[in-house]
């Protein structure tokens, strides 16, 4: 008698069967050929919040591939790279399909320029060194005088660390409320930092505690004077509550 419970399957139906993992294969063949096409090479690079480093050296840095593929970009590396620049606080790359990529940048902004070895060292406000110029770039940005550096590092703290720590957060402060004709951080005597500026003023600033408020408080008065005219031989803020202008004589 013939055997009925042959389950041999047919070439028609063993095709049907393969049918769907075929058809899935080739679907995500494509797809894989239309992501590597040329339509996804990155064609253009944007970058925001470069104040100091210019677009060429933000490019220099990220060091991008020729050709790269927008998809297969490893954008963390980059982040890395540009993140370890002195200069550069935080970074992020972004994929802009189908073919650009957006860096944006924060950088850590110059609180005060040392001299140092006939250039200038760019310090931050934490104290650290994060550039080296050959010429002051903003004439806003004083001058740390009072202090001779012992140890300089691009990316580290310049040392002696108290007395420079204590002139950037004054400069810090400083260029923050934008106070024009700057011209210098003296940090002779730390508690009693003097503050220099461009038109022959003398400002006795204190300490670098709460100092804030007595740069806001110098703005105001800096400004009435020079409206004003009037020559001023000092101003005293080391009392907030009690600021002490002298006019020459």
């Amino acid at each position: 008698m013939p055997d009925h419970s042959d389950t041999s399957e047919t070439p028609e139906r063993q095709w049907m069967m393969a049918f769907p993992a075929i058809a899935f294969l080739f679907v995500v063949l494509c797809i894989v050929a239309f992501l590597h096409s040329p339509y996804f090479e990155i064609r253009q690079v944007r970058v925001s919040g470069a104040n100091y480093l210019s677009e060429y050296e933000v490019l220099l840095i990220a060091d991008i591939p020729e050709k790269a593929n927008v998809f297969l970009i490893p954008t963390k590396r980059i982040e890395q790279r540009l993140a370890a620049t002195p200069r550069i606080r935080k970074a992020r790359v972004e994929r802009v399909i189908p073919d650009t990529l957006q860096i944006r940048l924060e950088e850590r902004t110059t609180a005060v320029y040392m001299p140092y070895g006939g250039y200038f060292i760019d310090i931050d406000e934490f104290g650290s060194a994060i550039a080296v110029s050959e010429a002051v770039t903003d004439p806003d940005v004083p001058l740390l005088v009072g202090v001779v550096p012992t140890y300089v590092a691009v990316g580290e703290r310049v040392k002696p660390e108290a007395p420079v720590v204590c002139g950037a957060a004054v400069g810090a402060a400083l260029v923050r409320q934008r106070i024009p004709n700057l011209s210098e951080v003296d940090v002779s005597s730390p508690q009693d930092v003097v503050i220099r500026t461009s038109d022959g003023i003398r400002v006795l600033a204190g300490g670098s505690e709460d100092i804030e408020e007595r740069v806001r408080l110098l703005d105001s008065i800096l400004a009435s004077v020079r409206e004003r005219g009037v020559p001023v031989d000092y101003i005293d803020v080391r009392v907030e509550a009690k600021p002490v202008t002298r006019t020459m004589r």
